[in-house]
């Protein structure tokens, strides 16, 4: 095994815990949860292949979801996230970028960072919602939900990219 397979594992585990034993359990206003294993998918390597995005993708999904008691809707949604993040990517990056190329905050500066995040994490709260709700018939709920677990979700993987960026 690697040294990045193992970095990868050891991400998976601690987001996943993180994620199912705190953020799962944070309802801000009943509509706000945030969700911040999105990072993970965003800041795979860009030589990931679309294969491995879909795969790590749908695990965490599912991971959260076998955790939270949803009923795959988590990974749905990380799955569609995984399957756009190299398009998303590719609009934010110059043609012929090395292939140990990491997204974030260092490599793509922060406005590009911020709004590649703003736009993977938007994504998914789309599909998570339309999911969740399976219905259009309250467009009001479901744009409240969607913008508020955005921007709360946003507002965690800001300060968890200064963190790593400070180091």
């Amino acid at each position: 095994m690697t040294r990045n397979t193992f970095i990868r594992l050891r991400n998976f585990v601690l987001l996943s815990l993180v994620q199912v034993l705190i953020f799962s359990q944070i309802h801000l206003f009943g509509y706000a949860t945030a969700y911040i294993y999105i990072i993970f998918i965003l800041k795979l390597p860009r030589h990931t292949t679309r294969n491995e995005l879909l795969i790590w993708s749908f695990l965490f999904g599912l991971t959260v979801d076998i955790f939270c008691n949803t009923p795959g809707i988590n990974a749905a949604a990380a799955t569609v996230v995984g399957f756009v993040r190299n398009h998303v990517l590719a609009a934010f990056t110059q043609k012929g970028i090395a292939d140990d190329f990491i997204p974030g905050a260092r490599s793509l500066q922060w406005g590009r960072y911020i709004v590649y995040s703003l736009i993977c994490t938007s994504i998914f709260f789309t599909v998570l919602f339309l999911l969740e709700m399976f219905t259009v018939t309250s467009p009001l709920m479901l744009l409240t939900g969607v913008l508020s677990s955005t921007l709360l979700t946003m507002l965690f993987v800001t300060v968890i990219e200064f963190f790593s960026h400070a180091r």
